[in-house]
């Protein structure tokens, strides 16, 4: 068996991506149409803005997790039997 976490950061960062893009299109809709609706919208944008964030960030750090410390991508779990 491999280390559970490889793999994970490079999947985490399209998703962080995708959630941003999408509340970025939420947001430009709301403001291109002028309506003055309820703030609905612009909370599951935020949420989206900080979910991605959060996703963006988590990414990064396992990247450089894996960079300072190589050994922790090789590494056999020999637990099972």
């Amino acid at each position: 068996m491999s280390n559970s976490t490889r793999g994970v950061a490079p999947s985490a960062r399209p998703i962080g991506n995708t959630a941003l893009l999408a509340a970025g299109i939420i947001t430009a809709i709301q403001l291109s149409t002028g309506s003055h609706a309820s703030g609905g919208p612009y909370v599951v944008a935020l949420m989206l803005c900080v979910v991605g964030t959060g996703l963006r960030i988590e990414s990064a750090v396992r990247d450089r997790a894996s960079e300072t410390n190589p050994a922790t991508e090789t590494r056999q779990d020999h637990t099972s039997g």
